[in-house]
């Protein structure tokens, strides 16, 4: 009897719990779609910049910055050249040690990835050495060597 009670909570608890959405998987550490650089704690000076330019797919002036220390490359977009920078896209490879805000990180497993973002997997697009969670046009794709994460992008990888 104890053991249904206890069944019968957890039930009770996972269905009132909130679907995940895909804008709460949208991070990493302090970095998510959106911020001004100026919002981000901990990133550092970027070590190169490309040029900007202006992406013919979004109209957006578009520059990508590299920041070595923290594993991560940053794509920074505006409309104007008087408004902020703020994150388009992002990747994130080794050293970085942050992690989703659902405890996914470099270095977590295949089936980690899975379970936990299973309402959001597309599978038509993920295999066995990438997961898209979302899509490849705004989502968060986590490529799999050996099983494992060894590199996060989140953004739009396709138009």
């Amino acid at each position: 009897m104890r053991i249904l009670a206890l069944l019968m909570l957890f039930l009770v608890v996972s269905l009132g719990a909130e679907p995940l959405k895909l804008e709460q998987v949208q991070q990493l550490g302090p970095v998510r779609l959106g911020l001004k650089e100026s919002e981000i704690k901990g990133l550092g000076k970027a070590k190169a910049a490309s040029k900007p330019v202006v992406e013919g797919a979004t109209g957006l002036t578009v520059q990508t910055r590299t920041y070595p220390s923290q594993g991560l490359s940053i794509t920074w977009s505006r409309e104007k050249s008087a408004d902020p920078w703020r994150v388009e896209r992002f990747s994130a490879a080794s050293p970085n040690v942050w992690k989703t805000p659902q405890g996914i990180g470099l270095g977590s497993k295949a089936e980690q990835v899975r379970t936990t973002y299973a309402s959001l997997l597309d599978a038509e697009s993920s295999g066995p050495e990438q997961l898209v969670v979302g899509a490849i046009y705004g989502g968060v794709m986590f490529t799999l060597k050996q099983g494992r994460v060894v590199r996060i992008f989140v953004g739009a990888a396709a138009e």
